[in-house]
């Protein structure tokens, strides 16, 4: 991926030299009700910050032409039930992709959204977001900044340094995964 962005609610100019945020702040939903800087955090303070995020990626991914990602690597780390539509290796549209990043924000799944070598959508701890995109997208910086977003340039940490699955368009129309490991003759 040519452009890779880590995409906070935290200034960078708060951080420290290793890049650690330095203020308290929240970092969960289950903060909801907890104290930062002397206010609590509110439902509709959290809400807020959580519809920015939902904002960037369905504005990231639609500047960069992404129609839809797999989903790799999911766990749940509840007993919620999720919606049907979130399962290992599914391919998730932009919407419900957007659906999958508030399930992972708050905390009741995890899992990396990916088109092998193309782009990718990863949640880290402490409210942390990463997106790797074939285009630029300064439309969606600016939009995601306007939100008081702060989005920087920086690799995922989640990212593999190689995938070894391709994903290709069935004539059926269907994405599949192909294995891209050279087969042996015999």
């Amino acid at each position: 991926m040519r452009y890779q962005y880590r995409i906070t609610k935290y200034d960078p100019s708060l951080r420290d030299s290793y890049g650690a945020f330095q203020n308290p702040d929240w970092t969960s939903y289950s903060d909801v009700g907890r104290i930062f800087g002397g206010v609590p955090l509110s439902e509709v303070g959290y809400l807020q910050v959580e519809a920015s995020y939902l904002f960037a990626v369905e504005a990231f991914l639609t500047e960069a032409k992404i129609g839809g990602l797999l989903l790799r690597g999911l766990e749940n780390h509840t007993d919620r039930e999720l919606p049907s539509f979130i399962q290992p290796h599914a391919l998730l549209t932009v919407p419900q992709c957007v659906e999958f990043a508030r399930i992972a924000l708050r905390e009741i799944a995890w899992g990396k959204l990916v088109v092998p070598s193309r782009a990718y959508v990863h949640f880290g701890y402490d409210y942390y977001m990463y997106l790797g995109l074939p285009l630029q997208c300064p439309s969606a910086i600016a939009a995601a900044q306007k939100r008081g977003l702060f989005v920087e340039h920086c690799r995922s940490p989640y990212l593999r340094q190689r995938s070894n699955t391709a994903l290709n368009l069935a004539p059926s129309g269907r994405w599949t995964l192909r294995d891209k490991a050279p087969r042996s003759a015999g």
